[in-house]
């Protein structure tokens, strides 16, 4: 049992991070607090990282990874998720379902605190959307419209996921309309204005593939042991 306990540590500490960083914020959480709630010992946590700005950037880390598995398998599972605008809507829901990469998509001071000015926040998000080059593989592949330009597209789509994640400081959630709601619109307005009704859905599918299995290679470059 204790060797079991010591294979699950490092993420049942991850776990107590996200709990607390997420609803005090980076700046009021301590590794003291993040222990207890993780309920080990304060020297277990420096077992692993070295500080709390070591241990935030591996849950970051961890997160995303988790984002994006989560878009895949949204995708997968939509018969009709390989167009641009279904990937899209997809990558919305699983972005709202993650509270510490939609503080730092939004780059959210109260979750951040002070490691929002030691990291740039970006770094972690930035491979988190639809590029110039993804577009460019979609209009390829006969999905999306090809007189569009890619960086303009892709800066489009950036603006209404930036704008979407951070509505809820100017638009209380109550008052919003459901996530389903939105989405019917958004593909509706979207899917009208860019996408072709013949693309290989398959392709697309396959693009977010090879997408995922690039990002989790290049964190996987920088953390090598999964931490």
């Amino acid at each position: 049992m204790v060797r079991k306990n010591a294979v699950n540590r490092p993420e049942r500490i991850l776990d107590a991070a996200a709990s607390l960083i997420t609803r005090l914020g980076f700046d009021k959480t301590t590794i003291a607090d993040i222990a207890l709630e993780a309920g080990v010992a304060k020297g277990a946590v420096y077992l692993h990282w070295s500080s709390k700005e070591a241990l935030f950037d591996a849950l970051v880390t961890r997160e995303m990874r988790r984002l994006m598995a989560d878009l895949l398998a949204r995708v997968e599972a939509d018969p009709r998720g390989g167009s641009l605008t279904r990937m899209y809507a997809h990558s919305l829901q699983a972005l709202q379902a993650n509270p510490l990469m939609r503080a730092l998509y939004t780059q959210d001071s109260r979750v951040l605190g002070k490691f929002i000015h030691q990291q740039d926040p970006r770094r972690y998000v930035e491979r988190f959307g639809f590029g110039k080059d993804f577009i460019i593989y979609m209009q390829a592949a006969g999905l999306v419209r090809k007189d569009l330009n890619p960086e303009s597209l892709a800066y489009l789509l950036s603006v209404i996921a930036y704008g979407f994640t951070g509505i809820e400081s100017v638009i209380p959630a109550a008052e919003a309309p459901s996530l389903e709601q939105v989405e019917e619109v958004l593909e509706a307005v979207l899917g009208r204005g860019m996408t072709l009704e013949d693309g290989d859905s398959e392709a697309g599918k396959q693009a977010l593939r090879l997408a995922v299995d690039v990002v989790n290679r290049q964190y996987d470059a920088v953390h090598p042991d999964g931490a």
